[in-house]
C-alpha cells in the first residue's frame, strides 16, 4: 500500500467535468421523466375533477327527487282522505245513513287539514 497516485492537473480537469457530466446527464434523465410522469397524471386529474362536479350536481338532483317524492305523497295522502269525504258523502245521499262515516270522514279530513 505504498504506492502513490498521482494525476496530471489535465487528468484532474478531466474527471471533474466527466464527473459534472454525469451529474447533468442524470439531472436531465429526471427532468425528463417527470415531466413525463406529470403527463401521464393531467388526465386523471381533468377525470377527477369532472367526476367531482357531476357528484356535487348528482347530489342536487337527488335532494330535488327527494322533495317531489314527499310532495307526491302528500299529494296522495290529500286525494285518499277527500276521495274517503266523497264516498261519505254518496253513501250518506243515496240512503241518508251513515252518518258515522261522515263524522270519521269529517274527522280525518279536519286532522289532514290542520296538519298540512
Amino acid at each position: 500500500m505504498d504506492t502513490v497516485i498521482m494525476f496530471t492537473p489535465a487528468q484532474l480537469f478531466q474527471s471533474v467535468l466527466a464527473i459534472c457530466g454525469a451529474i447533468t446527464a442524470v439531472a436531465a434523465a429526471a427532468a425528463v421523466i417527470i415531466s413525463l410522469v406529470k403527463k401521464a397524471k393531467v388526465p386523471n386529474e381533468v377525470q377527477n375533477s369532472r367526476l367531482d362536479a357531476l357528484e356535487e350536481k348528482m347530489k342536487t338532483h337527488d335532494s330535488w327527487f327527494e322533495n317531489d317524492d314527499k310532495r307526491l305523497q302528500n299529494i296522495e295522502t290529500g286525494n285518499r282522505i277527500t276521495q274517503k269525504a266523497l264516498l261519505a258523502l254518496l253513501s250518506h245521499g243515496i240512503d241518508g245513513n251513515d252518518v258515522e262515516g261522515m263524522k270519521h270522514a269529517k274527522e280525518e279530513l279536519q286532522h289532514y287539514l290542520i296538519e298540512k
